[in-house]
Formats: C-alpha cells, structure tokens, sequence
C-alpha cells in the first residue's frame, strides 16, 4: 500500500507554486499518493496565531521576495516579484481543485494552473472568467469545474479541508504531512524523501 502525503496548500501560495512540481516528481519516485487539499488560509493563520505573510513586516516581504527568487531559477519557474492579483481570495481556485477530485480529473494539473495563474501569468484566480481561462488553457472543462465547485457539498468540504488542516497543526502554506508527521515549505521536501524511503525500506 502506497504511503499518502496530505498537501495542504493555498492556491494563491508562492511556495507551494515553487515546491509543486518537485512534490509530484518525489511522489513519483516514491510511488507516493498525493492528496489535495487547497485550505483556507486566512483561517488557518487565525487558528495558529501566526502572520499572514502578506500581513508581515517589510522586512520580512522583501526577503521573501528574494528568496522566492533564488527558488524560481533553481526550479527553472517563471515568477512575478509582485504578481498583479496578490493576495486575492482563493476559496474559488481551491472548490475548484476539490471539484476536480470528485469528476475524477488532473488535480496536480489543475492546482499547478491556478498557482502558475497567479504568480507568473498575471491572472487574477478568484475572478471565474480568468480562472476559467486558465483551466481551458490545459484542456479543462471550466464550466463543469466551476458549476461543481459553486455546490454545497463542495463548500462543505473546502470548510472541512481548513478544520482538518487546523486540527493537524498546519500553520502555512504549503505544508506536507506523512503519518502524522508535519513537514513545512517546500525546502522540506528531501526530509520527505527520507521518510518515504525508510518507510519503503
């Protein structure tokens, strides 16, 4: 039985835009199943006791800045300093990417368009004309998506998705959980190899 990583994650997350690729790529090597689950984050935050970062001192913005810099040519990733919508709401990108889970569709595709959306093609993800346009540019059928993700079923579990996330002690995005075990920032993702791999072993 394959091991489960839990992605919490906010759709509008810088660093969950720079980890995703490398997250699938080691659940990929691992043989590893990702489960998606877009929080949040303002609730999040609120539980924890902790920052938004857009909320944080300017010193600590423009190091994230730079750092998030240093990441995105390591990662060969295309990544806006400021990005144009930022923050902006993401309950809508994350119904969406649960939608996606319950019509059997890509979610890895789907999160990695709505991140990319933000931080590198300047698209505004709450708004349901720009974030359908960036699902139609990877083949996905946007009306259906965003049709499912308006239900009360999926609002229901958007709001469960964040009190699972609060009960688990995630405090930010992304933040990754193997058995329990919490690993956050995507810097964290050879610790998660390690882990996957004794547990293979």
């Amino acid at each position: 039985m394959s091991k489960v990583i839990e992605y919490y994650f906010s759709p509008v997350s810088g660093y969950a835009y720079l980890g995703h690729q490398a997250l699938m790529a080691l659940a990929r090597e691992t043989g590893a199943h990702v489960r998606f689950l877009p929080i949040i984050p303002h609730q999040v935050y609120e539980a924890a006791e902790t920052v938004a970062p857009f909320d944080q001192s300017e010193v600590r913005r423009s190091y994230r800045i730079e750092d998030q810099a240093r990441w995105a040519r390591l990662r060969g990733l295309r990544m806006a300093k400021v990005p144009t919508h930022y923050p902006t709401c993401p309950r809508l990108a994350g119904r969406v990417i649960l939608a996606a889970g319950r019509l059997g569709l890509d979610q890895d595709a789907i999160s990695m368009a709505c991140l990319r959306g933000v931080w590198a093609e300047g698209r505004n993800i709450a708004d349901p004309g720009d974030l359908g346009e960036a699902l139609r540019q990877i083949d996905m059928p946007a009306f259906e998506l965003l049709h499912v993700a308006e239900s009360e079923e999926i609002r229901d579990e958007a709001d469960a998705v964040t009190q699972r996330a609060i009960a688990a002690g995630v405090f930010g995005s992304p933040t990754y959980v193997i058995e329990g075990e919490r690993f956050w920032g995507q810097d964290r993702i050879d610790f998660m190899r390690e882990t996957l791999m004794k547990a293979a072993a």
